[in-house]
């Protein structure tokens, strides 16, 4: 449970982040344990998607509902792909969608830290490849966030274990909401090894609920007689009703999935039971059964340990709340529930054990810098995110017309960058196509109109005068 830090004397300033397919969460140490932060709609988990405000500009953490070309979920399966997806009407690379919610993620735990966060210890999957751990840690320069290490989820959610728990050898189970791992590890009291491992990062809850909307358009299909089965927006909405009716069916034995005015004609309700949808995930529950034996025999392969050594297999990721994921497990293995752990609370383990790693790197002073050639682009997405509302009764924007050029550097400037201001404000009068240039000058002096922290305007007014000296050079 998250509590207000004005309750501890100080704050990690290393977090740990779990950027997940469905949902993320960062974490920071106080001193004796891990919190999970609460963001602003009260909950530790942020869904992973990003849309946009009534202003256009960028949020992250939206629901994944809507129009599909102006809300983008589950971009974690697609980072180091190299392919690109449509959002507000341009073409981004994944690992871009990903720095947005790094962004978000950086915010919070600020607001939650009352202190300038650089540094982040974040989660990976643990069969991801070399190309998408190096597109995460580009989201990360992006966001402007130092990578102190990349961390295989099934470690961090024995390093959260293991606060928890005796030292011995547990089978990890973690079936989030894009990706599946399964590992052996060996908890001891200050380490935690990986005997075995398996995965598959296309294997998760957002695949049951494919599943649910795949049987939903088919019953529409049949008792109305329209296939839409290849409009994206009627796949988004029904997609979303479908992950909202999913987590009924963990305490209901039916639920109905209420589709008004799907189009102009059609409207629909489609019932579903548990035991229909159990059927449905089977092959996909079974696959995640045969990894696990895989990590299984991994472990018995090079360090000895097999079946009968394991004490207990731990439950990690969302998707593991579905009671026929426990049964399933349950009678594959043949034990009894005690040697299953479903107590400690699935979506905050892996985060939990971020931040214990987090612990043990020293947080930086500054950003120690993008990676080369990333600088406009961390700034540019940086200005396209939407500031932080102060609350439910802040005043709503004057909206003016856009100016016919930059406009020139406030009175409230601070005096360690006016003169670059002022010296960009002269170079952007004859050329406002320079684009690098007049991303970092419009980004730092919107931060200086909005009254903006003195560390962000810092490192806003660093950017600018880096690039102003690349210009200048």
């Amino acid at each position: 449970m998250t509590e207000h830090p004005d309750a501890y004397p100080s704050f990690h300033r290393v977090v740990g982040i779990d950027l997940g397919t469905s949902s993320c969460a960062v974490s920071v140490w106080d001193g004796a344990k891990p919190f999970v932060i609460r963001g602003p709609s009260g909950a530790t988990t942020m869904p992973a998607s990003v849309g946009q405000d009534r202003n256009g500009q960028v949020v992250a953490g939206v629901p994944p509902a809507g129009d599909p070309e102006n809300v983008i979920a589950g971009i974690k399966r697609r980072l180091g792909s190299g392919d690109r997806v449509r959002f507000r009407g341009r073409a981004y690379l994944p690992r871009d969608i990903c720095a947005y919610l790094l962004i978000e993620l950086k915010r919070q735990a600020e607001a939650f830290i009352g202190e300038p966060v650089h540094d982040a210890v974040i989660t990976v999957s643990a069969v991801a490849g070399e190309a998408q751990r190096r597109a995460l840690r580009e989201a990360a320069g992006l966001a402007q966030l130092n990578v102190r290490r990349l961390v295989e989820d099934p470690v961090a959610a024995a390093m959260a274990l293991g606060v928890d728990a005796r030292p011995g050898t547990y089978a990890i189970y973690d079936l989030g909401g894009g990706t599946f791992d399964a590992s052996v590890v060996r908890v001891g009291e200050d380490t935690v090894d990986v005997l075995g491992t398996a995965g598959d990062q296309l294997l998760g809850g957002d695949d049951f609920d494919e599943l649910i909307v795949g049987h939903v358009l088919r019953q529409i299909r049949e008792r109305h007689h329209v296939d839409l089965r290849q409009d994206p927006a009627i796949r988004q909405r029904v997609r979303w009703e479908a992950e909202i009716r999913k987590r009924e069916l963990s305490d209901a034995d039916t639920t109905t999935l209420e589709l008004p005015a799907l189009t102009a004609t059609v409207s629909a309700s489609v019932p579903l039971s548990r035991r229909a949808f159990e059927a449905m995930i089977e092959p996909d529950v079974q696959r995640s059964l045969d990894l696990l034996s895989e990590a299984i025999a991994a472990a018995r392969t090079v360090h000895g340990v097999g079946w009968g050594d394991i004490d207990q297999v731990v439950l990690a990721g969302g998707s593991t709340r579905i009671p026929a994921i426990r049964e399933r497990l349950a009678a594959y293995l043949g034990w009894g529930a005690a040697r299953i752990r479903a107590d400690l609370d699935p979506d905050e383990m892996v985060a939990r054990g971020a931040g214990l790693v987090a612990r043990d790197y020293e947080p930086a002073s500054l950003f120690e810098g993008s990676p080369v050639g990333l600088l406009s682009a961390s700034l540019r997405l940086r200005s396209e995110m939407a500031v932080p509302e102060i609350g439910p009764d802040a005043e709503e924007p004057v909206e003016t017309p856009d100016p016919p050029g930059p406009a020139g550097p406030p009175a409230e400037t601070p005096a360690d960058f006016r003169r670059v201001a002022e010296a960009t404000y002269m170079i952007l009068l004859q050329d406002i196509d320079l684009d690098g240039l007049a991303t970092a000058y419009g980004a730092f002096i919107t931060a200086v109109q909005a009254a903006a922290p003195d560390a962000r305007l810092a490192e806003l007014g660093q950017a600018l005068t880096a690039e102003y000296e690349r210009h200048s050079g």
